[in-house]
């Protein structure tokens, strides 16, 4: 009697257990995400400083670069800045194994941006996080680019955000109309507004 007894105690904490995990399975991943995620410090196997031959050898030939070959393009949604032959900035429209799809999800599980840039139209944002070196571009609230490598002016033709501070528009903005970076601000980059 005792064993049936202990039997009809472990099936119903069994079942108990099943049932919290199935209610609050939503929960369980946040949280679990937001102790152990990061973003990815990699994209297609490439990471910062990799030599252009190292991209080449992974990707292939890409199907287009500047003439300068300081920026290129792959058929796969993947895009490279070089400095020299290295990789100081790479991005990609496919993304990788991000776990939120929408700025608040982001917010929740990364905290509050470093850098936000708007655009001029209010439908685009870049949400930029630089523990990381890692910038989210959302479109309409949905994630459409990651961005990962050196932290340069995020371009911005609306407003422009650092560290809660509002630099655009303003006075002191770096972008002309267009979103450019001014003449005055080329030689800096957002640092200039950290105190």
């Amino acid at each position: 009697m005792k064993i049936l007894k202990w039997i009809m105690k472990a099936v119903v904490a069994l079942v108990t257990i099943i049932t919290l995990i199935v209610l609050f399975a939503d929960d369980l991943e946040h949280t679990y995400n937001k102790l152990t995620w990061t973003p990815p410090m990699e994209i297609n196997g490439i990471a910062i400083g990799m030599t252009r031959s190292d991209v080449v050898f992974k990707l292939g030939e890409p199907f287009r670069c500047e003439e300068d070959k300081t920026f290129c393009g792959w058929d796969n949604g993947y895009f490279a800045h070089f400095r020299g032959d290295l990789v100081y900035l790479q991005s990609t429209i496919n993304l990788p194994s991000i776990p939120f799809k929408n700025t608040t999800d982001m917010k929740t599980l990364l905290g509050d941006e470093d850098l936000l840039a708007e655009s001029k139209d209010f439908s685009t944002r870049r949400y930029t996080y630089l523990k990381w070196g890692t910038t989210f571009e959302f479109e309409n609230d949905a994630l459409i680019e990651y961005m990962m490598g050196e932290v340069t002016w995020r371009a911005s033709s609306g407003k422009y955000v650092i560290k809660g501070t509002v630099v655009c528009p303003g006075t002191e903005c770096p972008f002309d109309d267009e979103g450019d970076v001014k003449e005055d601000f080329k030689d800096k980059d957002y640092t200039y507004f950290i105190k």
